[in-house]
């Protein structure tokens, strides 16, 4: 390509769409063309989604430590598809795709030039949507955030006062939406959004925009919250109280800060020394809209990737967004001009940046032709590789050999046809209430993590009607290598009062974990589970 050729292809605002539709395409189609594993704790993102496919309500029927922003577009898309995993890779792919939209929106609201905005897709999508094959509400709340974010950057010299009013509404549902999706982000989300109205607001002397934001914030809030308030909201949502724990400390995130932050710290620094370099004053950043946005984007989000270290227990790629901000914030103040002008700098750029974020489409590639053994799949049991589920929700989804044979086994049991039949599934395997066509039990927490969706009152209540017998068939998961995630108090109780079936092997990457196979013993006695002689109240491990 000539100068002038490539300059009129990239002044054309449909080329430049379609240049940005090319890059991001093979990101966000590629989780529907491959065989999946079974993720760890995507029983989690079924069993919430599931349950609103059934019409059962957050709280009322089913408490949980968070809101339910995150299970909204995966149980969309149950009702859509049917409640399969196919279905959740499906709403996956909205999901990455409502984070593309969103960023790009943010980026042309700050007037980023066209073709940086490409590029700075590309990271994107080498450093985050790479990773993001499911839903998780990690990563949903921060595509949650991005949208409100958009609302928040719209150029309101461009808007009519009741549009711009209109935007800033919507910034602040979305702020209470990525809140009761995940309350860390969702705060973090709320005061980077007060502190950009009040910008603006001094700035534009137009201090309306914070009075709009809050009360679209509170009418969200209302919007969600009062219709559930009566149903023991106060006890389930965690914001600190007994019986949860807070997980936010001042000490932790400077621990996090200094020992576990290396390239944050290194985004920091290099983003203030292109300010320095781009920018001619502080007189001149702080009454330049653009800029000071830029700045406070750039730095909030890369600081709200660590401070989200510290309040995930678990802290997945969800974070790795930071890597965006940080090249935006960097290259924002440099003069592209010359640069952008010719096709082979820009296609050099891309190169650098495929190369320096090149380890999320390498470990794929490096997969398929086996180079090497991947560290976190050495396993503790000696499994046989992974192979498709057979049931119509495992479509396209790898499993263990072993669990296969597992859910083989449950199955197979003559009485699950049982009127009424009472389920207590304390495993991964929540979709066998579809399978099976049990209803998932209600007046019960969505999910049996140890202190976090689960607390002592609710394995004393568990606990109690184990021991009266009103469940028809337990599974309870045990997983060494995590600390108490499901309480084994609830299993002791079983071991004391049921009939255990068989023990096999649980859907995870590190295969050192099992799910145990519990009756009621009067049913294992009716189908000739086992012997009438072998019948006890405090049955044995077979």
């Amino acid at each position: 390509m000539t100068k002038s050729t490539f300059l009129g292809f990239i002044e054309r605002r449909r080329n430049i769409l379609l240049l940005d539709l090319l890059v991001v395409a093979p990101f966000l189609t590629l989780p529907l063309l491959v065989d999946l594993p079974y993720r760890v704790n995507i029983f989690l993102t079924w069993e919430g989604a599931y349950r609103l496919y059934l019409g059962q309500v957050p709280f009322k029927d089913f408490g949980l430590p968070m809101g339910y922003g995150f299970w909204v577009i995966p149980a969309l898309f149950f009702k859509l598809f049917g409640p399969t995993f196919l279905s959740l890779i499906k709403a996956q792919v909205l999901i990455n795709l409502l984070s593309v939209l969103s960023l790009r929106g943010i980026l042309y609201n700050l007037r980023i030039k066209p073709l940086l905005v490409t590029l700075t897709l590309l990271v994107f999508c080498l450093t985050y949507v790479i990773y993001n094959f499911w839903p998780w509400y990690n990563h949903s709340v921060i595509v949650f955030e991005f949208i409100a974010l958009f609302f928040l950057t719209v150029d309101s010299s461009k808007l009519k006062k009741w549009q711009y009013h209109l935007s800033i509404s919507a910034a602040g549902f979305f702020t209470f939406f990525t809140f009761f999706t995940k309350q860390d982000v969702g705060g973090i989300c709320f005061v980077m959004g007060l502190f950009i109205l009040a910008y603006h607001a001094w700035r534009g002397n137009q201090y309306s925009i914070i009075l709009t934001y809050l009360v679209s914030f509170v009418l969200a809030a209302a919007l969600f919250i009062l219709p559930v308030v009566d149903y023991n909201f106060l006890y389930w949502f965690n914001y600190g109280q007994e019986p949860h724990s807070s997980r936010i400390s001042l000490l932790s995130i400077v621990d996090i800060f200094l020992t576990q932050s290396l390239l944050e710290k290194i985004y920091l620094l290099l983003i203030g020394v292109s300010a320095i370099l781009g920018i001619a004053s502080v007189k001149e950043l702080v009454t330049q809209n653009q800029k000071f946005i830029i700045i406070t984007l750039s730095v909030g989000l890369i600081l709200q990737a660590i401070v989200t270290r510290v309040t995930s227990p678990l802290p997945t790629d969800h974070m790795n967004y930071f890597h965006t901000f940080a090249f935006i914030g960097i290259v924002a103040f440099i003069s592209w001009t010359k640069w952008i002008e010719k096709f082979r700098y820009v296609i050099l750029t891309a190169f650098i940046l495929s190369i320096t974020y090149s380890s999320g489409y390498w470990k794929y590639i490096s997969g398929i032709l086996k180079l090497k053994q991947d560290e976190t799949s050495i396993v503790v049991v000696n499994s046989e590789p992974w192979e498709k589920g057979e049931l119509a929700s495992l479509k396209n989804i790898l499993l263990p050999p072993e669990t296969n044979a597992g859910i083989k086994t449950i199955m197979s049991l003559p009485f699950l046809k049982k009127k009424n039949l009472k389920v207590l599934n304390l495993s991964e395997l929540t979709f066998l209430a579809h399978e099976i066509g049990y209803t998932p039990l209600t007046q019960q927490p969505l999910w049996y993590h140890l202190n976090i969706g689960i607390f002592e009152a609710e394995i004393q209540e568990i606990n109690k009607k184990v021991q009266d017998k009103q469940y028809d068939l337990v599974l309870f998961e045990s997983i060494p290598s995590l600390n108490n995630f499901y309480p084994y108090a609830i299993q002791d109780k079983l071991k004391e009062n049921y009939f255990h079936l068989s023990t096999f092997l649980a859907p995870r990457q590190l295969e050192d974990s099992t799910i145990d196979i519990f009756i009621h013993p009067d049913l294992a006695k009716q189908y000739g589970l086992i012997p009438d002689s072998d019948l006890t109240n405090n049955q044995e491990d077979q």
